[in-house]
């Protein structure tokens, strides 16, 4: 595959996404938020010590996680920041935006507009396929028959993460519940006027925080990963707005919408090296 067409897989994988990735050791709260304190948690906290996972915090982790599990449909969008580290250790940061709509169990559809480009997505239950409208090229694959299932088969046969795919997956909190070290809740912030649950997480190369809505339905309003591990630790944030959970696609909505004019190209097959293998043979 060209350098062109290898843009098609490194753009969709730019904004990695799990939305479930950690927090790590004592992280200064600026300013403890004001409003009024949340049932069985600490009006505010001044600092996050480094300590087991947070009953509390986990609990409303899971409350937001039950929502995404339950739902049979529900769609949503995303303001996105990213980081880029250049080789000389500038770091850039760029902006997305994105919509995402998802049927259960095997429906789902992603637009995804960077300042370094953009993709298409749609999943249909039987194939997948991903369009990249600025070079007019695409690319389809037999997918297998759950949203699960494909995002875990294409991430280990092409190498390709969907944006905040870690909300896609039918049970989100199971998946990365026994890989959390360490986490706490932070107090109550502000995100666009609502009032969140702020709590933060630590994994081995990543911490993250997560702003969950009190008010009304417990869905996540923004969320920042931090990749402690990667040369300058680039940060990821996104601002999620326009929750639907009763949504009405019409008709072919997950069907693919190619313009008559894109040339059809191949995802690049990955194979992990023995090293990468053997170094998650030691993690288990």
């Amino acid at each position: 595959m060209t350098s062109r067409h290898h843009l098609l897989r490194t753009l969709i994988a730019l904004a990695l996404v799990v939305v479930l990735a950690g927090l790590a050791g004592a992280v200064e709260s600026p300013k403890p938020a004001q409003s009024p304190k949340a049932p069985g948690a600490p009006a505010k906290t001044a600092r996050i010590p480094s300590i087991p996972v947070n009953p509390h915090a986990l609990e409303l982790l899971s409350r937001a996680c039950e929502v995404l599990s339950t739902a049979k449909a529900f769609s949503y969008q995303a303001e996105i920041n990213f980081d880029s580290v250049l080789p000389s250790d500038v770091k850039l940061q760029f902006a997305a935006a994105m919509d995402v709509a998802i049927q259960r169990p095997d429906h789902l559809a992603v637009t995804y507009a960077s300042d370094l480009g953009g993709k298409r997505v749609w999943y249909n239950g039987k194939t997948v396929t991903v369009l990249d409208p600025a070079h007019m090229t695409y690319a389809t694959a037999p997918a297998p028959p759950s949203i699960d299932k494909m995002l875990e088969q294409f991430a280990r046969e092409k190498n390709v993460s969907l944006p905040l795919e870690g909300f896609d997956f039918s049970k989100p909190c199971e998946r990365i519940r026994p890989t959390l070290l360490h986490g706490a809740y932070v107090g109550v912030g502000d995100v666009d006027g609502v009032d969140c649950d702020h709590l933060a997480f630590m994994q081995k190369s990543n911490d993250w925080q997560i702003w969950i809505d009190r008010e009304k339905r417990p869905v996540a309003r923004k969320v920042v990963i931090t990749y402690k591990e990667l040369p300058m630790a680039p940060q990821y944030s996104a601002v999620l707005s326009h929750w639907n959970f009763a949504p009405k696609f019409p008709a072919g909505f997950f069907e693919p919408q190619i313009p008559a004019k894109a040339m059809r190209i191949k995802f690049m097959e990955f194979k992990e090296s023995t090293q990468s293998k053997a170094s998650k043979e030691k993690q288990k």
